[in-house]
């Protein structure tokens, strides 16, 4: 191409050569010289940017300028992301300043920097079947997400890469969907991104019943507009490195029956301890949602895991929780909302939450029961702001007073994202 393009480019100045000649015979003819030694002179620069192989762009005044083209993977890339701040005040003044059994909510009377996200995005496609999506997190909550170790908030890295995948739609029926790196969790009913939450802070199920992300493949086919299954091979729970030589296995499907009905379930199986590949963790998760109106929305989430051999190896002592909570919304107006969250979370054993149980209590297992009411205020175009009361409650005394422990706690907080 560039061959022909100099021979195209040497003939046109042959040409212009020519005619310039004559235009020079012709002495009253000054307007068409000068144009013709102007044209000259663009041309030549156009063959030297092609010897070159710069790009160019066309300035206001006419002139080109150098540029630099974007790569064509980057085709349909979008960004998006949030920023989101907070404050929680317990009431009991734990002298450790700590929410116990809290997820991203756990400093007391301290404002929190949460999060900042920044994801980027490229959907597969029929027209474009390769995409990929990195999700970029900074902040508190990185605490609790780092998936360097397994278990929540074993880390202080407040750096963390939430989602990194890259994306394939194979030309298979209506498309299959497969992802192949790190992905958010199939199970439950919340979210890390608060703006996809009704609430403020995170249940207890969030937090100690649920994984948080996966490491491996995952496949999804929508079967039709009612149903869409989903399998996937990955190294376990909330960990991007392998911490022995088994893998976990994801079943899911989301059925939409009717409209304003959905029906989301998961099944994880897999070895999840460290150096054991053989005592096997199951997990099981279903949300319901229903929203009968516009404005009105309602949730039912319910948890059940069990984990053999977890209590006590020796005495083959096997771990089991479960959990359910019940979400409702009302928007009141097109700025105001208030929603309430009711979960009672059983954690036997207490081998999910790890809390103190007081020395000389011979139940070691943990019940947990939290009330939540979340006003929202969307103040402005991409702000939503929240005003969140929220008593906890135990069968034991875990949570700390001022001075001892009690079987409850209440906090009042407020939180500010902007979503872009």
């Amino acid at each position: 191409m560039l061959k022909l393009e100099r021979i195209a480019l040497a003939a046109a100045m042959s040409l212009l050569v020519g005619s310039t000649a004559w235009a020079a015979s012709d002495p009253e003819d000054e307007a068409l010289r000068a144009e013709l030694e102007m044209l000259k002179s663009k041309i030549s620069r156009i063959e030297s940017q092609i010897n070159q192989g710069g790009a160019t762009t066309t300035a206001a005044d006419g002139s080109s300028v150098p540029s630099i083209g974007l790569p064509s993977g980057l085709a349909g890339v979008t960004m998006s992301g949030f920023v989101s701040a907070g404050m929680m005040y317990n009431f009991n003044e734990p002298k450790s300043r700590t929410n116990t059994l809290r997820v991203f909510d756990n400093r007391s009377n301290e404002f929190m920097f949460h999060n900042v996200e920044v994801a980027f995005e490229k959907l597969a496609t029929e027209d474009s079947r390769g995409g990929f999506r990195g999700d970029l997190d900074f902040g508190s909550d990185s605490e609790v997400t780092g998936s360097v170790t397994t278990g929540l908030g074993s880390t202080t890295d407040e750096l963390d890469i939430q989602q990194a995948y890259v994306q394939y739609l194979a030309p298979v029926g209506n498309g299959l969907d497969i992802k192949f790196g790190k992905v958010g969790t199939l199970h439950g009913a919340e979210v890390l991104e608060p703006a996809g939450n009704w609430n403020y802070s995170r249940s207890f199920m969030y937090g100690y019943a649920e994984p948080l992300s996966h490491t491996g493949v995952r496949a999804s086919y929508a079967w039709s507009d009612m149903l869409t299954t989903h399998v996937g091979l990955h190294n376990g729970w909330d960990i991007v490195d392998d911490n022995n030589r088994a893998k976990s296995v994801d079943l899911g499907v989301a059925i939409v029956p009717l409209e304003g009905v959905s029906i989301a379930s998961a099944y994880t199986i897999g070895a999840e301890q460290a150096s054991d590949s053989h005592d096997l963790r199951h997990f099981w998760s279903l949300v319901l949602g229903y929203d009968p109106t516009e404005v009105l929305h309602f949730k039912l989430a319910a948890d059940v895991g069990f984990e053999k051999d977890a209590v006590n190896e020796n005495e083959g002592g096997n771990a089991t929780w479960n959990g359910i909570a019940a979400y409702a919304r009302y928007d009141v107006t097109d700025w105001y909302s208030i929603a309430g969250r009711v979960e009672v979370f059983n954690d036997n054993d207490n081998t999910r939450t790890g809390a103190a149980i007081p020395a000389g209590v011979a139940n070691a297992d943990l019940q947990l029961i939290g009330w939540t009411l979340t006003n929202e205020f969307r103040l402005a175009p991409n702000l939503i702001t929240r005003l969140e009361y929220r008593l906890d409650q135990a069968d034991s005394h875990v949570f700390p007073m001022r001075s001892g422990l009690e079987s409850y706690q209440n906090t009042v907080g407020a939180e500010v994202t902007y979503v872009f």
